[in-house]
């Protein structure tokens, strides 16, 4: 799977989004609700799927980001 060209491809579709591999699922984190708005098209979910396969994963979630991140690592880890 192959994560920072997955991220660069999505960019070319005019998709800015952080991407995360967890074992097979490849995690699209966007950095809020407004840059969701081109997933209400369903061909732009299909091209997506598409390019996550063309990468190695068998499938996609997607995440909004969160100006207050509270998934901070605890201390000690």
């Amino acid at each position: 799977m192959t994560v920072h060209p997955l991220a660069t491809a999505l960019a070319s579709l005019g998709i800015e989004a952080r991407v995360d591999a967890r074992d097979a699922l490849a995690v699209i984190t966007l950095p809020n609700g407004e840059a969701a708005a081109p997933f209400r098209d369903a061909s732009v979910r299909r091209t997506v799927i598409a390019l996550a396969e063309a990468h190695g994963f068998k499938t996609v979630a997607l995440e909004l980001g969160n100006a207050a991140d509270d998934r901070a690592p605890l201390s000690g880890h």
